[in-house]
C-alpha cells in the first residue's frame, strides 16, 4: 500500500532564524571549493595509502583482574591480558576498491593480495570453532586506520570488549578508508571526502561485505551479523547494501509460498548520523511499500535498516542542508549527484535535507515509558569494593547490555528500550537507567523494515558521538528485539538488578534468523 498523503507545508515552512542558518552554512562551505582544489592538486597523497596492510588483524586484549580489581602480573612484572575478541581491519582506496599489497608499485599488473583475504582467513577459523557475532563498522569523516588508540578505532574496540561479556569472542571488522585527506582534520574537505565515499559504496565494498557475511554464518546457522556505519561511512553502508536488498526483495514478491526463504546479508544495518541527502533512503522505503516487504524475526516485525540521527547533530542538520543547497542550486549544473529535476515538493525536500531530518520518512519516536520501575546500578562490586571510575562506566554498559537483551513478545509492535538520561559525555553518570518507548509515529507514513527516527542528545551527543553506553544499550535492543526468552535461568526481576556475566547466566540463546517476505507489485 502506498504511504498516505504527505503533508510538505510542515517540512518547508521554516522560521527565519533556519533561513539565516542556511545562508550561513552556505558561505561556510564556500571554502570547501578552494579547499578541494588544492586537495585534488596532490597535497593529499601522502594520506592515500593503506595503514594496516602488513598487519590486518587485530587482537583485543583486556587485562585480568582478580576479585579485588587488581591487576595480576606475571613474573617479569608485566600486566597478564587475554584475547576477549578479535578485529580486522579492511581499507578502500579513494576510487572504491580493495587496497593491495603491490600498492607502492604504481605500474603493477598483477592484482596483488587484499587484507580482506587475510581477514577472512581468521573469521574462517573463527567460525569453525562455533557461531560468530560478527560486527561490521564503517567509520565516517575525520577518521582512517593510521592510529590503534585513538579515533574510532580505538573506540570501536573497547565496544567489542563490551560485546565480548556477552558474546564469548566476538569478531569485529572495521572497514576503513581515506576520512581525511591530511594528516589531520582540515575540515574543507567535505565534497572530497563525500565523492570518495560514494564511490566506495559500489561493487567492491558489497562484494567485501557479502563475503564477510556469508563467511560468519557458513556452517553456524546461530552465527549473526550486526552492521554499522556513522557519518560518511552510513553513506559507503547503505550504498553497498540497498540494491542488492531492493533485489531480494523483488524476488521476494515473486516467490510468495514461502518455501525459498530469503535472507538479507546482515540481520540488522544501523546507520548513524548519517551524512547522505535522503533521495537514496526514499527510494527503499518506497521499494518496501510497493512491494509490502516484511522482515520477521521470531513472530515479530524486525528492523532491517535503522538510521538514528541525534536532535543535538548540527552538522547533518542546517549545516549539511546549507551545504546541498549550495551544491544542488548553485553547482548544480557541474555537481550531477545534486542536480535533476523534482517530481514534488517532498522530493525536492530531500534532496537538499539529510534523511535524519527529513520527517516524510520518519517511522519512530523514542518516548519515555511511564510506570516502569527505574534500574539503579550500584557503583560496587559484588563482593562490596568500590568501583574504579573506569569499572563504574564498564558496569554501566553491561547493565544497559543486559536489560536490552530482554526479548520482545512475539507481535508486539514497540520496542522497549533501556536508556541512561543522565548520561553526560566522557563522564561517569550516576542516575538510573530509564525505560523508554521506541514506538511508531501516530502519523508515520513509513511502516517498513527500514525505521528512522531521531534520538536526544543524551543517546547520541554529536554528530561525533558513537560507542557510548546508551548507543551500545539502543543498538543492543534494536538487534535483540526477537532473540527467544531463556529456558531456564533467573527471572527478569532478577535480571534487572545485576549484570548477565557476573551472574553466570546460561549463555544467550541465539537470536533468531530473519526472514524476508514481499507481495507482487500491484
Amino acid at each position: 500500500m502506498h504511504s498516505p498523503a504527505l503533508r510538505p507545508a510542515t517540512l518547508l515552512n521554516h522560521p527565519t532564524a533556519w533561513r539565516l542558518a542556511s545562508v550561513a552554512a552556505v558561505l561556510l562551505a564556500l571554502p570547501g571549493l578552494s579547499g578541494c582544489v588544492a586537495i585534488n592538486a596532490g597535497l593529499s597523497r601522502f594520506t592515500h595509502k593503506p595503514w594496516r596492510m602488513d598487519a590486518p588483524m587485530v587482537p583485543v586484549t583486556e587485562k585480568v583482574k582478580d576479585k579485588r580489581g587488581i591487576v595480576l602480573k606475571d613474573v617479569a612484572g608485566n600486566a597478564i591480558e587475554k584475547e576477549v575478541a578479535q578485529m580486522g581491519i579492511v581499507e578502500f582506496d579513494d576510487q572504491g576498491q580493495l587496497w593491495r599489497d603491490n600498492y607502492k608499485k604504481r605500474d603493477a599488473t598483477a592484482p596483488g593480495k587484499s587484507e580482506l583475504g587475510r581477514v577472512l582467513e581468521a573469521l574462517k577459523q573463527r567460525v569453525e570453532k562455533g557461531p560468530v557475532q560478527l560486527v561490521i563498522f564503517v567509520h565516517g569523516w575525520n577518521n582512517n586506520a593510521s592510529d590503534l588508540e585513538q579515533g574510532n578505532v580505538n573506540s570501536f574496540r573497547e565496544m567489542l570488549k563490551t560485546v565480548a561479556k556477552a558474546h564469548p569472542n566476538p569478531f569485529g571488522v572495521m572497514i576503513s578508508w581515506r576520512g581525511m585527506t591530511m594528516n589531520f582534520p582540515t575540515m574543507i574537505d567535505i565534497y572530497n571526502r563525500e565523492a570518495s565515499a560514494k564511490k566506495i559504496g559500489q561493487a567492491e565494498a558489497t562484494a567485501a561485505i557479502q563475503a564477510l557475511c556469508s563467511t560468519a554464518k557458513h556452517g553456524q546457522d546461530d552465527s549473526r551479523v550486526l552492521a554499522v556505519g556513522h557519518s560518511l561511512g552510513a553513506v559507503i553502508l547503505l550504498r553497498a547494501v540497498a540494491q542488492p536488498l531492493a533485489a531480494q526483495i523483488a524476488q521476494a514478491s515473486v516467490d510468495t509460498s514461502g518455501t525459498a526463504k530469503v535472507r538479507p546479508m546482515a540481520d540488522t544495518v544501523v546507520l548513524v548520523n548519517a551524512a547522505d541527502t535522503a533521495g537514496l533512503a526514499s527510494q527503499m522505503v518506497q521499494v518496501m511499500q510497493d512491494y509490502h516487504a516484511k522482515y520477521k524475526r521470531n513472530g515479530r516485525d524486525a528492523p532491517l535498516l535503522v538510521s538514528l540521527t541525534s536532535t543535538g547533530d548540527w552538522a547533518t542538520g542546517w549545516l549539511y542542508s546549507g551545504v546541498s543547497r549550495l551544491s544542488r542550486y548553485v553547482l548544480g549544473t557541474l555537481m550531477t549527484s545534486s542536480a535533476g529535476a523534482s517530481a514534488n515538493r517532498i522530493q525536492e525536500h530531500g534532496t537538499v535535507t539529510s534523511v535524519g531530518w527529513h520527517t516524510a520518512i520518519h517511522s519512530h519516536d523514542l518516548v519515555p515509558t511511564q510506570g516502569t520501575k527505574p534500574v539503579v546500578v550500584p557503583p560496587v562490586s559484588e563482593t562490596g569494593r568500590v568501583l574504579t571510575e573506569s569499572e563504574r562506566a564498564v558496569r554501566r554498559i553491561e547493565y544497559l547490555m543486559s536489560e536490552n537483551f530482554k526479548p520482545s513478545k512475539p507481535g508486539e509492535k514497540n520496542l522497549t528500550v533501556w536508556l541512561d538520561p543522565t548520561l553526560h559525555h566522557r563522564e561517569i553518570s550516576s542516575g538510573p537507567l530509564q525505560a523508554y518507548n521506541l514506538k511508531y509515529k501516530d502519523d508515520q507514513n513509513n511502516n517498513t523494515p527500514y525505521w528512522i527516527f531521531q534520538v536526544p542528545p543524551f543517546v547520541v551527543r554529536d554528530h561525533n558521538d558513537i560507542w557510548n553506553s546508551n548507543f551500545v544499550g539502543l543498538v543492543t535492543a534494536i538487534h535483540n528485539a526477537s532473540r527467544e526468552p531463556r529456558e531456564a535461568g533467573p527471572s527478569s526481576s532478577s535480571k534487572s538488578t545485576r549484570p548477565a556475566q557476573s551472574m553466570g547466566l546460561t549463555p544467550l540463546p541465539p537470536i533468531k534468523q530473519g526472514v524476508l517476505s514481499a507481495s507482487p507489485l500491484r
